[in-house]
Formats: C-alpha cells, sequence, structure tokens
C-alpha cells in the first residue's frame, strides 16, 4: 500500500508530485506468489507443510546519500529506470529468487525506489535463512558496483565496524527509520539553518562596524594631510612676502639717499610699510595658533585611533568567543546546567574577556540555542515512548485476535468478551493512535458479528496466507 500509495498518504509525502512516481515492475496477485512458494518447498522436499503467516515477499527499498542522490538525479529517468531494474535484477539473481514489484518514488525529499522479492529461492529455502550479515554486506557491494556503472561519481559508504575502528561514535553509526527521518530531517535542517543565519548575520553586522572605523580613522588621516599641506603653502607665501617686503625697504632706503626732497612721501611710505608689517606680524601670530591647533588635532587623531583600534581589538575577542560557541554547539559540549540553569560550556575564556555589555548580548541567543536543542531532545523522546505504547496496543489487538481465533473470547452485543483483557486496550485515549486501534476493534467486532472469524480447528489453516 506504501509503495503504490494506496489508503492513506502520509504527510511527508507531496502529493502534487504523486503522478512521477513510475511502476517499472507491476505486482502480481500475492495468491500466485504464495502458491509459488509452496510448490518450490514440495520440490525441495520440505515434509512439514507452509505455516500459514510465512512471509510470501520480502520488501527491500534501494536510498542514497545526499551527494549521491543529487548525481543520480542529473541521469535521465530512462537511465535511471534501466539502473534501478539492473540493481533489482541483479540481487535476485544474487538471491536465487525472483523480482515481484519494483517501484520509484520522487513524491518524498530525496529519489528512492521500493522492491519486492519473492520470499523462497528457486531451491525452497527461505530468504530470512539466507541473510545474514555477510550477504548484507555483498549486496551493499553489489550495489555500488551495478550503481556505479550508471553513476560513477557513486560511492560505497563505509561499513558500520570501519567507522567505529576510525574513532566514530557510536551514535553517530546508528540508523533512524525512514519515518523518523521525514519527521526530524526538515526541522532539523531549518533550525539549523535559521541558527547559522542569525551567527552570519551578527559577523556581518561586525564587520561591518569595523570597516565603518577603518574608514572613519582613514578620513581623519586624509583630513590631517590635507591640512598640513594647506599649512605648508601658506608658510611659503609669507616667506615670499616677507621677503617682497625686505627687497621694498631696500629700495626705499635707497631712495632716501638719493631723494631727501621725498621725504614727505617717505615718511607716509615707511607708515604704509609699518602697517604691513603689523599685518604680517598679525599673520605670523595666526599661523603660530594654527600650528598650536593642528598639535592639538594631531594628539585628538591619535585618541581617536587608539579608540578605534580598541573597538577593533574588542570586535575580534566577540568574533572569537563567537566562533568558539558555534565549534562547542557543533560538539554538542554546550548545555544549560538543569540545577542553575546557567550555561555551562567546556572553556569559556574567550567569553569571559569581552565587555559585560557584549557578553550578555551573546549569551541571550546562545541561551535560545540550547533551549531549542533541549526541546527538540524532550520532543523526541516524547515520540519514542508514543511509538513504545502504540507497539504494545498493537501486539494485544494481536492477542485479542489469537484469542476470538482460538476461542478463547468470544463477540457479544457489540464487545469483545476475553478473561485479561489487556489494559492497554481497555485504557484507550483520544490520541490518533487510539483511535486508530478503536477502528480495528471495531472491525472485529463487525466481522465476528457477521460470522467471519470462527475459532480455529486445526493447527495450520489452508489456503493462502498473507505477505
Amino acid at each position: 500500500m506504501h509503495d503504490y500509495r494506496l489508503g492513506h498518504i502520509p504527510a511527508y509525502v507531496d502529493q502534487t508530485k504523486l503522478g512521477d512516481n513510475r511502476v517499472l515492475i507491476q505486482l502480481r496477485p500475492l495468491t500466485q506468489v504464495r502458491a509459488e512458494n509452496a510448490r518450490l518447498r514440495e520440490q525441495a522436499g520440505r515434509q512439514r507443510k507452509m505455516k500459514s503467516n510465512a512471509a510470501v515477499v520480502l520488501r527491500g527499498v534501494i536510498t542514497f546519500g545526499v551527494l549521491a542522490a543529487r548525481d543520480f538525479m542529473k541521469l535521465s529517468p530512462k537511465r535511471q529506470n534501466k539502473a534501478f531494474k539492473k540493481l533489482v535484477r541483479s540481487l535476485a539473481k544474487r538471491l536465487a529468487t525472483k523480482v515481484e514489484s519494483l517501484v520509484v518514488h520522487l513524491d518524498e525529499t530525496t529519489i528512492h525506489a521500493h522492491f519486492l522479492l519473492r520470499a523462497y529461492d528457486r531451491f525452497g529455502h527461505a530468504l530470512s535463512d539466507k541473510i545474514k550479515r555477510d550477504v548484507t554486506v555483498s549486496i551493499q557491494d553489489l550495489t555500488h558496483r551495478v550503481l556505479a556503472r550508471f553513476c560513477p561519481g557513486i560511492e560505497r559508504g563505509n561499513r558500520k565496524l570501519d567507522r567505529l575502528a576510525a574513532g566514530a561514535d557510536y551514535v553517530d553509526t546508528l540508523h533512524r527509520s525512514v519515518r523518523r527521518l521525514h519527521q526530524d530531517l526538515p526541522r532539523e535542517i531549518a533550525e539549523r539553518e535559521a541558527t547559522l543565519a542569525a551567527l552570519e548575520g551578527a559577523k556581518t553586522e561586525l564587520q561591518a562596524e569595523i570597516d565603518e572605523g577603518r574608514r572613519d580613522l582613514d578620513r581623519v588621516s586624509e583630513e590631517k594631510r590635507a591640512e598640513r599641506i594647506s599649512l605648508a603653502s601658506q608658510e611659503t607665501e609669507m616667506e615670499a612676502r616677507a621677503r617682497a617686503l625686505d627687497a621694498r625697504d631696500a629700495d626705499i632706503r635707497g631712495r632716501e639717499d638719493k631723494q631727501q626732497k621725498r621725504e614727505d612721501g617717505l615718511d607716509r611710505r615707511e607708515a604704509s610699510i609699518d602697517k604691513e608689517k603689523a599685518d604680517l606680524a598679525r599673520e605670523r601670530r595666526a599661523q603660530l595658533l594654527a600650528a598650536d591647533q593642528l598639535v592639538k588635532r594631531e594628539d585628538e587623531v591619535e585618541a581617536v585611533r587608539a579608540e578605534a583600534e580598541k573597538t577593533q581589538s574588542t570586535y575580534r575577542a566577540a568574533l572569537a568567543a563567537m566562533e568558539g560557541a558555534l565549534a562547542e554547539i557543533s560538539a554538542e559540549t554546550l548545555r544549560r546546567d538543569p540545577k542553575t540553569g546557567k550555561l555551562v560550556m567546556k572553556d569559556a575564556c574567550l567569553l569571559r574577556a569581552l565587555p559585560e555589555e557584549l557578553r550578555m548580548g551573546l549569551l541571550r541567543p546562545m541561551l535560545g540555542l540550547v533551549d531549542i536543542r533541549s526541546r527538540v531532545d524532550q520532543r523526541s523522546r516524547e515520540l519514542d515512548r508514543r511509538d513504545r505504547e502504540f507497539a504494545e496496543k498493537h501486539a494485544a489487538v494481536g492477542e485479542v485476535i489469537t484469542a476470538l481465533t482460538e476461542g478463547r473470547a468470544q463477540i457479544s452485543e457489540g464487545s469483545i468478551v476475553i478473561e485479561d483483557m489487556p489494559r492497554c486496550l481497555k485504557e484507550l485515549g483520544k490520541k490518533k493512535e487510539d483511535w486508530m486501534i478503536q477502528a480495528v476493534l471495531d472491525l472485529i467486532v463487525r466481522a465476528g458479528e457477521a460470522g467471519v472469524m470462527q475459532p480455529s480447528q486445526d493447527d495450520e489453516i489452508e489456503g493462502p496466507g498473507m505477505g
């Protein structure tokens, strides 16, 4: 039902892409497959009759890593179909059995294919007895060999024991179910991307402030240089004017010796010269004052430069502290103390070296990240607990069905009467899982009232079983 998208469609499926799925090998009726299994057992000389609940087919799935999936999607659909068919047929040949179904799914997160193999090989042996650890390793090797012919970039993953021997954490080698991955991966990716975007934004803001400080320092240095050039130009002009005045004084003294008759004119000329000298003296005093102001300006520039260097050093320390915090978040050594509620990290020396205001500003997003991770862990534990409860209720329904089949339970007035009814079935609530269990119990009651379900008279039931 999952392979052919029959019945309930899971939430992680993009229903707009259901039409993109491809059925490469259509499943034949399971009754035919079961009859073929029974015939193979008889040909192999098996004396015992095949159990009613014996497996009819063996299910399998072909999946890729992120990079391998990206390269495989670059192939044409026809090339992809050929690769999947070649792989499942090679697998069936390796296990001496037959391919019963092959469906390619494109409506989930990553391309993958579901396949079914006949549960017995041509010698009448159950595949479940043949597939041990050495066989699964050879299946992985076979998968890499076949798919690499169509997509040369695909590499075989490292074996679990090899990864552990290389120093990997045992937790990192555990596999999660497809359902768990569909539930966890989008949320984990979104949370990690949001955290990374926030940290990248903070890093960009700090870098922009550092660049602004550098531009201010360059602008002050340029203004200082322009003032120095202007002062030098003024000094040159003053010296030229002084030389001109000296030349004029010499000319006046020569004229006084030669032209005594023009004393009145010379006196007026001397008065004019005295006035120009006074103006020159005032200009020189103004020049000295400007020089003093330039010295003060240089001191101010030095103070601004020192402050800018201090700010730059502070921003560098903040950037180093953020990078250290990111590293500890990645290594999961950053956590909140459950007793005090404070952050605990492996190395906090960079964070302590920051100014208090900047340190407090960094602590707030770090606390938020730690709390988010804690909530994710708590949600994961809750989902595990619900899975265990559902498995317990599912097993209890199986016990009730067995009791009805064996005559240890009866259906009376729309209810199932059984000694020691499992407690978990008595306490069904309003959860979706409980509704599903209750619906199954209601179907069992209706089947019993209609006379479909009767107590078993023999140890084994004739006819086809269920796969």
